[in-house]
């Protein structure tokens, strides 16, 4: 139900990587492929996803096949870089994210997202006072409601904070402002050092030494305050070029991971997955012993390694198995591993050196591996290290990578520490001598801001929604029970229509009646409607119910939901479903009604979200279960529990449908796993897997170890006369579903 990135890898030109003076057979793997299950990007040569131990689509060895690539001895094919497009862009950019508008802590404007991570998301924010812009990262939903962890989030980010080296990526704020747990930082004005790597491959010595010298001097001034960063990989080295080429390096998440290790947020979870990736791990923090700031030399080393020679020092198609390659497993040295790179061996030597296995034979201190690099940048004769040892000029060499960023896209500029704190001393100046100047402001505010008020209680009163509310930061009030009116007017832009947002608080308690809600969203009749469910704190929505049609009417009789602020997002249907694209209507003339209300459903009710196993609606034997498959892709999953013992047959039966559609039975337990079978109420062929209603399954014996589970959904109808609809419509057409428990 939840709307998913799509990512399309794009081959880059290998002129472009010739003109970098790399060989094409030097040139790194892509990214892997997205994990099915979470769509995040893995390495490559990953089979089990880091991030959520799902499966990927292909093991190593059937990826290589299939693509007609080298075998993992031979140099690896053209790196290739992922689009960030969204398959979502019929919201807009605006629309996908809920926080888009937002302001944080009265002062932190959202204007855009920059990136996800483990820990959570972050934002591109408008300083609302200063006019300047920052970075967010935002704590996710489920951290930011765990008070230790917001307790020790708080501790870490003021630690960070007090880090003040140029090639530290410098904390400004943090706290937790309604609900949201929040670490303002410096926007950078550039790229990781991972995407870098994706897009050129492996980056010579002469350019790399420089950059990891400049993460040396970030890393000693933290262990120099007692830091240990636990977390050094690319995704993690910002850099930026100044108009000479020259590189300027900031590392950023300190303290973070961390929290990570926590007993709330253990590496591996309850299922054994793995969060995060083993390839920078070094053998200690593997072991769960402590860390030192040697550490951080190990991780430095595998970075280096991957940088160097495009090949992460070990590799495996488990993260226990490169886990296991860490631990005992010596690496390949690096100029035998890309040998047509020319990996000096002095700096082979630095790299090894870095990744023994053993703490007390690496370097001791960061500033030890400082000095041998920038012995061998020298020895290369590509320019002076002086002045990137220098932090006055590193902040310089700063300043004027910041002045070459392209500003034309940025309508105002990054904000500063200076800057920043500057402002922050004003408003503390201000507070001491502003009591007077606020009781004339208000007096002078009263009128305008009276009838503003009144204006606007008017039209809830009247039941109408307040425009503009076309993002959640401008979300009209939902009151819980009552009838909201909008229209679907005026076009956000050229290629976006209007879409209306509404906050509604779901109480935490009603009297006599279970936790579920009642959502219904009327038609329009000239194009079809989508609505959209976001949990407050959260981007992602809940649900996407797109009803396919004009004329359709979104009605959900049973929606469980936890108490809290929810968003709903309504806008035109954008999908084509096949046919041609949809225009992009402006409705002045016709209303639809938004409600949400409490609901009450019988024991034999439907309660959404039943799409999963997880959240599958249980059935007892004798009691039928009355469902509606509202939208498109609409999905019920029905489950007889593992305690109820006996033959178990099922039994369904449906109403009259749209033309084009009917509804598809699956069981999923016993001898027809997995078949699905289409339910008819009109004439037609009977077959194995199309029937007459009602329909009776095959007996299905009792399982101790697993429940006897039904899957039901709509499908194009084989018996329709000529072309069947490409997708299903959803409406409040019901089905009855049955559990007959006895003998064989």
């Amino acid at each position: 139900m939840t709307a998913e990135a799509k990512k399309r890898p794009v081959t880059l030109p290998v002129g472009t990587l010739a003109d970098q003076g790399v060989a094409p057979t030097a040139i790194m793997p892509a990214a892997g492929p997205p994990c099915p299950a979470c769509q995040r990007t893995n390495h490559p040569g990953v089979v089990t996803c880091v991030f959520c131990g799902a499966r990927c689509s292909a093991s190593p060895t059937q990826a290589t096949q299939a693509n007609g690539a080298r075998p993992a001895s031979d140099p690896p094919p053209p790196s290739r870089r992922l689009d960030e497009d969204s398959a979502d862009d019929m919201l807009g950019p605006p629309i996908a994210d809920p926080l888009i508008g937002v302001v944080v802590a009265e002062r932190y404007r959202i204007v855009e997202p920059l990136g996800r991570g483990g820990m959570g998301i972050v934002y591109k924010v408008e300083h609302s006072r200063i006019g300047k812009l920052l970075a967010m990262k935002l704590l996710t939903g489920e951290l930011s409601r765990n008070r230790e962890v917001v307790r020790r989030f708080k501790q870490e980010a003021l630690t960070a904070s007090r880090l003040s080296s140029p090639n530290t990526v410098q904390v400004f704020d943090f706290g937790a402002s309604e609900g949201l747990t929040y670490l303002v930082m410096e926007l950078i004005a550039g790229e990781d050092l991972a995407r870098s790597l994706r897009t050129l491959g492996p980056m010579p010595f002469a350019r790399l030494g420089k950059v990891v010298i400049q993460v040396c001097t970030s890393l000693a001034e933290a262990h120099q305050k007692g830091i240990v960063h636990r977390d050094v990989k690319p995704e993690n080295v910002m850099l930026m070029r100044s108009r000479d080429g020259t590189d300027v390096a900031k590392v950023l998440d300190f303290g973070l991971a961390k929290l990570r290790e926590g007993a709330e947020l253990n590496d591996v979870t309850s299922q054994g997955a793995i969060v995060g990736t083993p390839y920078f791990m070094a053998p200690e923090q593997i072991r769960g012993e402590p860390v030192d700031p040697r550490t951080d030399i190990y991780a430095l080393g595998a970075l280096m390694y991957r940088a160097l020679t495009g090949h992460y020092p070990f590799n495996g198609t488990t993260p226990m198995a490169v886990f296991t390659k860490h631990l005992t497993e010596m690496p390949v040295h690096p100029s035998q591993r890309a040998p047509e790179l020319c990996i000096p061996d002095g700096v082979s030597a630095i790299v090894l050196k870095a990744l023994a296995k053993d703490p007390a034979e690496r370097y001791q201190r960061i500033e030890d591996l400082q000095s041998a690099l920038v012995d061998e940048v020298r020895a290369t004769g590509t320019g002076s290290v002086e002045e990137l040892l220098d932090s006055g000029q590193v902040r310089r060499l700063a300043r004027v990578a910041l002045a070459a960023a392209d500003q034309a896209a940025v309508a105002v500029e990054i904000a500063t520490r200076d800057e920043v704190e500057r402002y922050e001393r004003k408003l503390r100046r201000m507070r001491w001598g502003s009591f007077t100047a606020l009781g004339a402001i208000l007096a002078a505010a009263a009128v305008g801001g009276v009838n503003l008020y009144y204006h606007e209680r008017a039209e809830l009163r009247r039941g109408h929604e307040i425009e503009p509310n076309n993002t959640a930061a401008e979300a009209t009030p939902l009151p819980f029970g009552t009838t909201i009116t909008g229209y679907l007017g005026k076009r956000v832009d050229p290629t976006h229509g209007d879409r209306d947002f509404y906050a509604v608080d779901v109480p935490a308690e009603w009297p006599g009646q279970t936790p579920t809600v009642k959502l219904t969203v009327t038609a329009l009749p000239n194009f079809a409607i989508c609505t959209l469910l976001y949990r407050q704190g959260f981007p992602t929505p809940l649900g996407q119910y797109c009803v396919g049609r004009p004329g359709r009417e979104l009605s959900i009789p049973a929606l469980s939901l936890e108490p809290g602020r929810y968003f709903l997002a309504v806008l035109q249907d954008m999908d084509p479903y096949g046919a041609p694209p949809p225009f992009i209507h402006e409705n002045v003339s016709d209303p639809y009604s938004v409600t949400v209300s409490a609901q009450n459903p019988g024991r034999g009710d439907e309660v959404e979200p039943n799409d999963q196993f997880a959240s599958a609606n249980p059935v007892i034997p004798g009691v039928p279960m009355t469902g509606t498959l509202g939208w498109t892709h609409d999905v019920d999953v029905f489950c007889v529990p593992v305690t109820i013992g006996g033959t178990l047959r099922w039994k369904a039966r449906d109403t009259a449908r749209d033309v084009g559609s009917v509804l598809e039975v699956t069981p999923l337990h016993g001898a027809l796993e997995g078949a699905p079978v289409r339910v008819h109420n009109g004439a037609g062929k009977v077959s194995a897997t199309d029937v007459q209603g009602p329909w009776l399954s095959a007996p299905i014996p009792p399982d101790s170890d697993a429940a006897r589970c039904l899957k039901v959904r709509l499908t194009p109808d084989p018996w329709t006369p000529g072309a069947a609809m490409v997708v299903p419509t959803g409406g409040p057409e019901a089905y009855v579903i049955e559990a007959q428990v006895g003998p064989l």
